[in-house]
């Protein structure tokens, strides 16, 4: 074994070189971590934040690059949406003049590539022209003499506006503010697909071996450029918006927007997390320890910590989203449980041997505590290792990181801590009795008084909200991830009341197998005509999927029935632009004309009416479905199978025909993916455990009781939320696994310490007696500590964080009572061989009161 415990360690040689690295040379040992910690602090500057929509969907979503087609195809949905809602009539001169002059302040940023608003929207539904004798000058409200109220009625009546541009009581508008496309960003993007898809195919030569290592670094530094450049300009846009609130309401919204608040929230929470941590841990130390030493040495191995483990993401360039924000404040906890264990180890043995050197108790200490240590960090890394089986990115990334801080965490605290109390003047005596030790023994007794009682009443408890699990869900709407004071929410529900919906969900529906067939054979044709006319010119024969009157039925079928769902809101597609050109015409569009409909419609007309909606030659049609996210009924997947059935079912459409993409889809993938995660990260975090447990324990037995008072508050943490209705989402899918690994150290400083321990007294009372006024303590300082650290979490303005410091907060709460009550009850019943097999070395000389 690497590590012994016992007050003597002559006969491990590492022992002997760590104590006296530790013992003689402390300063150096400080100036080393000093110096690493002042070099971390500098790639501090290089640490960085992401929220973009990447990372929202799952890391290896094939939709994810379908979508990212069709967006190239059809338009980027990456806009922001400026809801305006003047004081008095929409269609004022001085609500028209504060719509001006924002639109024209929008347009001088640098990036704003147009703005679209009711300014330049063509008024052609009623206009009482046909589509022939439009010409390419087309009214709007800035043509001279425009008639406002003709205007009211466009924007009221015109199927393409309502409800979409104008409220349908047409006091609210929307300007659409549609940024510049990064196609350097994009082609990196295609350039690394395209080598991926090389590399299953063939072995890739060493230029492009290394062009694929490089290209990931460049994509995300450009991504990075991208998210500050659009941060800024959202603030710029705020403040713009700011200058009008005399004349208006006006809210924002667009993916943009979110992206940029997403950011603001992950740096709030940093640092409210991280001050509200460092201001709960001189409190708690404070309380618990009551002098200064013991409040300085944990804050600087929890500062030191940090530091490094931030300045390595800096340097690694690691990007920090919302899912992993919470990785800085779950360390420092980490880090705090770490060196209240040293701490309490330290003054236990002082209490029993008063006479010894301040240098032998240091260490003695460590070498008591390393192993135990040792194993708990190794157990919480497998629980953060678990959640790469996710397959989603952000919780990936929080599970790797946590890795690495776990390790600094470990190697910070067996090095800063000792060296530090090594320079430090020997304490004094702590009270051999405290409150705390007296409530570990009042605890240990009714242990002993009643263990059926407690062990059926643990059972009765897992009995009843294991019942809940089968009720957890994995659908949420996003609205509910944020606070009602904030934009966000406020301007999601005002675009979902007023304006037709938030959440894009595109329906894409390409060509028959027949059609396909078609086209080869008149492409044939054509070939042979070249080979037998050569240097002659054929006409070419282009046929159109959609644009004849049978195909075109089926486009209002489907149109109809997108628009029946009680939770869609505005919908457009090319059957849209026909209804708007029948209109004006007054009649129906024959074949001939249906064929002809881009080439006769006036170019700003095609491109906002036919070119969104309808491939350029007219094979593939695209409905644009927005879905109003603050409907309490939303359930993003059974709206998606109903609409796949009745594509496939009804309008009979072959399944490669049929295809649903947009943010809707790739968020819905994500979602229902968690469940099945989940159980594969509890599946592997039992697993590692109890086969740690094995090989810590060298007993079966032992390592199947300790096991138990895990599930224990995984059990009731999961049928909890199934209960209250909390669904799964990319915060609480970590909240199990996080609780067991934690969880799970307390039971490993238990069970070693009752190994150790036993053979002192020889029996099991006298011995869960021992270990409550000893480690109890510990666990007891331990477990305060990261419940009302995690609770700082509720200070969050992302709920889903909330939500995890409170579940994670009572988790823990449980997971202490299921290893101070049920753990020692079911070893009082059972009554395991504890010496057999011992991975300790036992040393009887007796260290607790």
């Amino acid at each position: 074994m690497l590590f012994a415990a016992g007050p003597r360690s002559e006969n491990v040689p590492f022992f002997d070189f760590y104590n006296h690295l530790i013992l003689q040379t402390p300063r150096a040992v400080l100036a080393v971590m000093a110096a690493a910690t002042i070099l971390a602090g500098f790639f501090t500057l290089e640490f960085e934040l992401d929220a973009s929509g990447e990372s929202l969907v799952l890391e290896h979503d094939e939709g994810l690059e379908y979508y990212r087609r069709i967006r190239e195809r059809y338009g980027s949905d990456d806009f922001l949406i400026i809801t305006y809602t003047p004081y008095g009539d929409l269609l004022s001169p001085e609500s028209l003049e504060g719509l001006k002059r924002l639109r024209d302040r929008l347009l001088q940023l640098e990036n704003v590539e147009s703005v679209n608003s009711i300014l330049d929207a063509s008024i052609v539904y009623n206009a009482g022209v046909r589509l022939s004798e439009l010409g390419d000058k087309l009214m709007t409200l800035e043509s001279p003499g425009v008639d406002r109220e003709l205007a009211r009625r466009e924007f009221l009546t015109n199927p393409f506006y309502r409800n979409l541009l104008v409220s349908g009581d047409g006091g609210t508008t929307a300007l659409q503010v549609i940024f510049r496309r990064d196609e350097k960003y994009f082609d990196l993007l295609k350039r690394r697909n395209y080598l991926r898809e090389q590399s299953a195919q063939r072995r890739l030569n060493e230029e492009e071996k290394a062009e694929l290592e490089r290209l990931p670094d460049e994509i995300a530094e450009r991504n990075s450029e991208n998210l500050a450049r659009q941060e800024k300009d959202v603030d710029i846009i705020r403040r713009l918006m700011a200058a009008e609130r005399d004349y208006a309401r006006l809210y924002l919204g667009g993916i943009p927007m979110i992206t940029a608040d997403m950011i603001r929230f992950i740096r709030h929470d940093l640092v409210v997390f991280g001050a509200g941590v460092l201001a709960f841990l001189v409190l708690i130390l404070s309380l618990f320890f009551r002098r200064p030493r013991w409040v300085l040495l944990p804050l600087t191995c929890c500062a030191v910590t940090g530091v490094l483990v931030v300045g390595y993401l800096g340097m690694a360039g690691w990007r920090v989203t919302v899912i992993s924000s919470n990785f800085l404040s779950i360390l420092l906890i980490i880090t705090l449980s770490l060196t209240i264990h040293l701490i309490v180890r330290f003054r236990d043995l002082q209490i029993a041997s008063p006479g010894r050197s301040h240098g032998d108790l240091i260490g003695d200490t460590v070498c008591s505590m390393a192993q135990p240590c040792f194993y708990t960090i190794l157990t919480t890394a497998v629980a953060f290792a678990s959640l790469i089986v996710s397959g989603i990115r952000p919780v990936i990334d929080f599970g790797w990181i946590m890795v690495i801080g776990l390790a600094l965490a470990f190697l910070v605290c067996f090095l800063v801590f000792p060296a530090g109390l090594a320079l430090c003047r020997p304490a004094a005596l702590p009270p051999p009795r405290d409150f705390t030790r007296a409530f570990m023994q009042r605890l240990a007794r009714l242990v002993l008084g009643a263990p059926r009682a407690i062990i059926f009443t643990c059972l009765l408890l897992m009995i009843v909200f294991g019942i809940g699990i089968p009720r957890l869900e994995v659908e949420n709407r996003f609205i509910d991830n944020f606070k009602k004071s904030t934009e966000i929410y406020q301007g999601m529900k005002v675009i979902d009341r007023e304006l037709g919906g938030t959440t894009p969900l595109d329906v894409v529906i390409d060509p028959d197998r027949e059609f396909h067939e078609l086209l080869r054979e008149l492409a044939e044709e054509q070939d042979d005509e070249d080979e037998l006319f050569p240097g002659t010119e054929a006409k070419t024969i282009e046929p159109s999927y959609w644009l004849n009157p049978a195909m075109l039925r089926k486009v209002r079928a489907i149109h109809e029935k997108l628009e029946s769902y009680p939770i869609t809101g505005k919908v457009l597609s090319i059957g849209t632009a026909v209804d708007i050109v029948e209109h004006m015409n007054g009649a129906p569009l024959d074949e001939f004309e249906l064929a002809l409909i881009r080439k006769r419609t006036p170019g700003k007309i095609a491109a906002d009416l036919i070119d969104p909606y309808l491939s350029a030659d007219a094979n593939q049609v695209r409905f644009s479905v927005r879905v109003i996210e603050s409907d309490p009924s939303l359930n993003r997947k059974q709206l998606l199978d109903s609409i796949h059935a009745f594509l496939t079912g009804k309008m009979q459409f072959e399944e490669s025909q049929v295809h649903l993409t947009g943010m809707l889809v790739l968020y819905n993938n994500m979602l229902q993916s968690l469940y099945q995660s989940q159980i594969l990260t509890l599946g592997a975090v039992f697993f590692a455990i109890f086969v740690t447990f094995v090989v810590l324990f060298r007993s079966l037995g032992l390592s199947l009781i300790a096991i138990v008072p895990n599930i224990f508050p995984a059990v009731l943490i999961l049928g909890m939320m199934g209960w209250l209705g909390i669904p799964l989402d990319m915060m609480t899918i970590t909240i199990a696994a996080i609780t067991i690994g934690i969880s799970v150290d307390d039971t490993i400083h238990y069970i070693h310490r009752l190994k150790r321990d036993f053979p002192i007294d020889g029996e099991y009372e006298a011995t869960i007696l021992r270990c409550h006024g000893g480690v109890g303590k510990a666990m007891f300082h331990t477990s305060l500590a990261i419940i009302f650290g995690f609770a700082i979490l509720m200070l969050s303005n992302f709920i889903p964080t909330i939500y995890f410091g409170f579940m994670t907060g009572f988790a823990m709460l449980v997971a202490l009572a299921g290893d101070l009550l049920l753990l020692p009850a079911i070893v009082l019943l059972v009554k395991p061989d504890i010496t057999s097999g011992s991975a300790v070395t036992v040393n009887k000389t007796p260290a607790d009161g």
